[in-house]
């Protein structure tokens, strides 16, 4: 989305779909609010005739053509509708809004996040979808407000005031004429300042991102130490403060045209009452009305006065969610049933793989580019991987290995070409029991700041809590010297992200935890991506032992730019701008002298320099 191009249009059919989306968050309370709405409104109108009549029956009374019995009648109802069962129905209107609130905030958040853990991986790529995102976060309260506002605004503003503007028609229509004008400027000023106030809001999007981001730079300590040492703090600020001034500028702008129409509401209001009461007394002494008809008259014309008054912010409401709600309702919707019945679950049923047996995993003259990048990342590849092959993907960074590994996984959609499970496109099945049969270690992992316990166990969420299946995968990847260490041992918080108790570990103790995450289970296929790629000859001399043994029997892709991986595998994959250059085993790809004997022959010079410790 270019939330500064981006031209939605607000159809009838749209408010009728939220409605129904709104009555699914909150069957009961919605109907409910619009219910006491009404009677609310009922009530009101009928009190105003209950004063005309108890006034006319003062001044019968003070005349001496009636009794005080005769007057008590309409003064108790007026008062009893008035004061008491219309504050009452207030109180409950307010009451069960503000539940109402809760409620339908609770369910359109929850479907937010759920949605966007829907959405493809190709989508993170996509700056337009996060801006897009943020824009519904930010404004997600206007989605459950919407139908709320424009059906209690057609009770309040178009059935009630509509009425008293009649009322007032009947007895003098240059009144009515004055508070038909009153109403009109009220919605064109609104609209507009709406209006612009809306663009604003959308222009605003991206440079807030950009501003949240140069916030991060500043206080996140994982930029602190670069920060301090290149002198950054001054660009970073600078930068931070420009964004900030362009934002608070365009506001500023908005707000003062906002005062300006504020005050000629709040002239024109003050005009308007004045000249009603003015002209009602006048009235009263021609005998054209009674006072009990002044009474109704001013009270009518007051309740139109104070509306007058209330009148823009509503319509600014109104006219403002209508242009958000089609950008919101895309970032939501459509929810199928079956995923209604996802988010109401609970507990994660049992693990089972459902696709049948692993035999094979292959694409087939697949094509992938990101989006806003020129260029393939990966062109015309075709790779098979068959049951109980290990395979090592090799090339230098940028080649697309990793985004390789994501295509066949599934996380990323090919732009040509499909990808095969066991002879079968992908596409076409669950992604979620797909995702079932691989354990991966990802280059660009995930350090939750939760449980070490949970950094291990979100490899199969369903097992969790089994001790049992955690602790084979600890045993595997050596982790039990450093959870011995740790306070709490496989319960400690890592990170200190909440908690002042949690741990900090290194880069190499980290890869281990995700080594563990990747094997938790066994899965069928096991994908390590770069797994030593922060660790020196020494320890990944011992992690590739560790491997050898973890590895046997299974089928597993080993992804790196290292050619101590090529050890390990059945077959050597080759890989260099986005295309598979080479493939087979050790011996046969050197006696080729072309890519992997180049990057076989420049490593191996490394790796002595390092092991002996000589300079150039």
């Amino acid at each position: 989305m270019d939330a500064q191009k981006e031209v939605q249009k607000f159809k009838l059919s749209t408010l009728f779909f939220m409605i129904g989306c709104i009555l699914r968050a909150s069957p009961v309370l919605f109907p409910l609010m619009v219910l006491l709405t009404i009677m609310s409104i009922g009530v009101s109108a009928y009190a105003l005739f209950m004063l005309r009549d108890a006034t006319n029956g003062i001044v019968d009374m003070l005349a001496g053509n009636v009794g005080i019995t005769a007057v008590l009648v309409p003064v108790f109802l007026y008062l009893i509708l008035s004061v008491v069962l219309e504050q009452v129905l207030r109180f409950l209107v307010d009451y069960t809004e503000r539940h109402y609130y809760k409620q339908a905030d609770r369910y359109f958040r929850v479907l937010l996040l759920y949605k966007l853990g829907k959405l493809p991986q190709v989508n993170m790529y996509d700056s337009d979808i996060y801006n897009k995102y943020e824009f519904t976060y930010t404004y997600l309260y206007m989605f459950q407000q919407l139908p709320w506002h424009l059906i209690s605004f057609l009770i309040n503003f178009s059935f009630s005031k509509l009425l008293y503007l009649g009322i007032i028609f009947a007895f003098n229509w240059v009144a009515g004429i004055y508070c038909l004008i009153l109403f009109i400027v009220n919605i064109v000023t609104s609209l507009i300042i709406t209006g612009k106030q809306a663009k604003v809001d959308k222009e605003n999007v991206g440079p807030r991102r950009e501003m949240d981001y140069y916030r991060s730079l500043l206080q996140d300590k994982a930029y602190i130490k670069e920060t301090k040492i290149n002198r950054l703090e001054k660009y970073f600020f600078g930068r931070f403060k420009e964004l900030y001034y362009t934002i608070r500028d365009r506001n500023f702008r908005i707000q003062l045209q906002d005062n300006a129409v504020n005050q000629i509401i709040s002239i024109l209001s003050f005009i308007f009452n004045n000249g009603l009461i003015f002209l009602l007394i006048y009235m009263v002494s021609q005998g054209r009305i009674n006072l009990g008809e002044l009474a109704l008259i001013e009270s009518a014309g007051m309740s139109l006065v104070y509306a007058a008054g209330q009148f823009k912010h509503p319509t600014q409401q109104i006219t403002q969610f209508v242009k958000y709600a089609p950008t919101m309702i895309s970032m939501l919707y459509p929810l199928t049933k079956e995923e209604r019945e996802e988010m109401r679950e609970r507990d994660y049923p049992s693990f089972e793989l459902k696709l049948g047996e692993f035999e094979s995993v292959a694409l087939e003259n697949v094509a992938f580019s990101y989006p806003h990048q020129k260029g393939d990342a990966v062109k015309d590849v075709n790779l098979e991987i068959r049951r109980g092959e290990i395979v090592s993907i090799l090339g230098y960074n940028g080649s697309g290995k990793t985004t390789l590994c994501k295509l066949l996984v599934g996380i990323l959609t090919p732009d040509q070409g499909v990808v095969r499970f066991n002879g079968r496109d992908i596409s076409d099945l669950d992604k979620n029991e797909y995702y079932k049969y691989f354990g991966i270690g990802f280059q660009d992992y995930a350090k939750y700041s939760l449980r070490l316990r949970d950094n291990i166990g979100f490899g199969r969420i369903e097992n969790l809590e089994d001790d049992e299946m955690l602790a084979v995968a600890i045993k595997k990847t050596n982790l039990g010297n450093i959870i011995d260490k740790l306070p709490e041992g496989i319960d400690t918080i890592l990170g200190k992200e909440y908690d002042k108790n949690g741990q900090d570990l290194s880069i190499g103790q980290w890869q281990r935890i995700i080594l563990a995450r990747a094997y938790m289970g066994s899965p069928e296929i096991l994908i390590l991506d770069e797994p030593t790629a922060s660790i020196d000859p020494y320890e990944e001399e011992r992690m590739l032992e560790e491997f050898r043994a973890a590895l046997e029997g299974k089928t597993a892709i080993l992804i790196s730019h290292r050619i101590s991986f090529a050890r390990l595998a059945d077959r050597i994959v080759m890989m260099r701008d986005g295309r598979i250059t080479e493939m087979g085993i050790h011996d046969e790809l050197l006696r080729k002298k072309g890519y992997y004997y180049e990057l076989f022959s420049s490593q191996q010079k490394l790796y002595q320099s390092e092991v002996t410790g000589d300079e150039d």
